[in-house]
């Protein structure tokens, strides 16, 4: 196991026991020996947006959408995070991109249609 990788599991088993701050330690590291790593910018997100940190949750995810665009929950995760901001329309593309990638997508489906009244409400 590379260092990269050895890095990368101990930020998800962080992140999985609820320590955001040992995972973005760790995650930070695995994608700075790493850049290819998708998952791992995937998981520095999420441990971002735990901390409320959503402009650096932003920044990972879309470093993870720039390895593999193709990835319905990286959309799903960028998605949530401007959510999260209030910039509901780059909230609303990138639900609908999850949604073009993988229309059985429940979770972002009902993202986008529980934003979309919201937005119809205000």
């Amino acid at each position: 196991m590379s260092e990269a990788d050895e890095h990368f599991r101990l930020g998800v088993e962080a992140f999985k026991a609820g320590d955001c701050d040992k995972a973005i330690e760790e995650l930070e590291t695995a994608t700075r020996l790493d850049h290819n790593n998708y998952k791992a910018f995937n998981f520095l997100g999420a441990a971002y947006a735990a901390k409320n940190r959503f402009n650096a949750a932003i920044g990972a995810f879309k470093a993870a959408e720039q390895i593999a665009p193709g990835v319905a929950s990286i959309h799903y995760n960028i998605a949530q995070a401007y959510e999260a901001t209030g910039i509901t329309s780059e909230a609303e593309y990138e639900y609908e991109r999850a949604l073009e990638i993988d229309p059985n997508y429940t979770k972002a489906r009902e993202a986008l249609d529980r934003l979309k009244k919201k937005l119809r409400h205000i």
